[in-house]
């Protein structure tokens, strides 16, 4: 009779051999195609190696770009420039799909300076994150893929060294990543040097107060008595200051309208801050929803903004649901469209690869949790469906084993 103790050891080589499977595997997933129709086949060619490939048929452009993002992240990059050519006949101004292009085509020493700095790969990390991090953009996986001789970028490990051209940006933070490790001054010394500052300026205004009235003491000339003129009342002049504060109350009041209108007075003042990014996104938002069954295509436009705002606050699972919610409300919104596949497929990547690794761990709870995050914008994403799975009947086994 097999005791629980041998089940349990059972259970963990079971879990082990589905970790070493899941270590080599990094797919994105993927959705369905459209229906076939034969009108649609040539001008979509891509050639590579010598080999010509096709891009599939029936495809809508969403789900084109869906495709030639997954086959890029498989390493299949003549399927992918087919798809992406194909993709360019119907949206012929995307700058994404053009950058992609380009990554294929051209050869990584020519894309990239040769100068590089290395960084580790670590849980939850990948070559997406790094490229958005370090280059600007997340689309540049593949070509940092290239530039490190990674033929398949979904297979790449924790701990793999990876090589980040030296561009300008890359430089900047890195430069940036050095200086927070540095030791930030006590609050004792930032206080005395406020208040040595200030008491300086004191000094130096009681020093030209005294000064002046030196002068008029030494003077001969008699001091007349000041003539007053009729007061004419100036308009106060707008500032940032006042600009924020009365986008603050018409946010508060919910009049988005006037509030977009107050958004434009603001921006001429320079890039907002924080206060006024979170100000604009709700203002964005709500002006959104209230005009979405009259005004699609603004709405959309809205969300939109929202969602790059988002962006620059550097919250992907807020941005992801604006884009997605733009893309459903104009099927037209190209941009947004894009954005949202991106977002789709770097949150997706950074949270599998999170989900593997708690799997291997045989932290199961947690690797289901991660999986979740992954379905969360990507229903159809396969592998993240297949080991959750595994890991739900991994975790029913092994309570069954404890209540036993």
């Amino acid at each position: 009779m097999i005791s629980c103790m041998d089940n349990k050891i059972k259970l963990s080589a079971a879990i082990l051999v589905a970790g070493l499977i899941l270590s080599g595997c990094g797919g994105t997933g993927g959705g369905t195609a459209g229906k076939t129709t034969s009108a649609e086949v040539n001008k979509t060619k891509g050639v590579q190696n010598n080999k010509t490939y096709i891009a599939e048929v029936g495809l809508t452009p969403r789900q084109r770009f869906s495709k030639a993002l997954e086959k890029l992240e498989n390493g299949e990059d003549g399927q992918a420039l087919a798809e992406l050519n194909a993709y360019l006949e119907a949206v012929p101004r995307s700058n994404s799909a053009r950058n992609l292009v380009a990554q294929i085509s051209t050869d990584s020493s020519q894309y990239f300076p040769a100068e590089y700095f290395k960084v580790n790969l670590t849980s939850g990390t990948s070559l997406s994150t790094l490229a958005k991090k370090y280059l600007g953009s997340a689309l540049k996986f593949y070509a940092l893929a290239k530039y490190n001789n990674i033929a398949n970028p979904s297979r790449v490990n924790i701990g793999q060294e990876i090589k980040i051209p030296m561009t300008q940006l890359a430089r900047a933070q890195r430069d940036k990543d050095a200086s927070q490790e540095l030791e930030v001054p006590s609050a004792d010394s930032e206080d005395a040097s406020v208040e040595l500052a200030m008491q300086e300026e004191i000094n130096e205004v009681n020093e030209s107060a005294e000064a002046a009235e030196d002068l008029v003491e030494s003077s001969e000339i008699p001091v007349e008595e000041p003539v007053l003129a009729e007061v004419v009342p100036i308009a106060p002049v707008e500032t940032a200051e006042s600009a924020l504060s009365d986008l603050k109350e018409l946010a508060q009041n919910m009049d988005y309208q006037a509030a977009i209108e107050k958004l434009a007075t603001l921006s001429t003042f320079g890039k907002l801050n924080s206060e006024s990014r979170d100000l604009a996104i709700s203002t964005y938002i709500g002006r959104a929803k209230e005009i979405a069954e009259t005004d699609n295509v603004l709405a959309a436009t809205y969300f939109e903004k929202a969602g790059q705002l988002n962006l620059q606050k550097e919250e992907p699972f807020n941005a992801f649901e604006n884009f997605k919610m733009a893309t459903e409300l104009d099927g037209q919104n190209d941009l947004a469209m894009e954005e949202m596949l991106v977002l789709q497929k770097e949150i997706a990547d950074k949270y599998h690869r999170e989900a593997s690794s708690a799997f291997r761990r045989q932290e199961l709870d947690l690797a289901i949790e991660k999986w979740d995050m992954v379905l969360k914008v990507n229903p159809d994403h396969s592998s993240a469906k297949l080991y959750r799975a595994q890991a739900l009947e991994l975790q029913e086994k092994l309570d069954n084993l404890n209540r036993n």
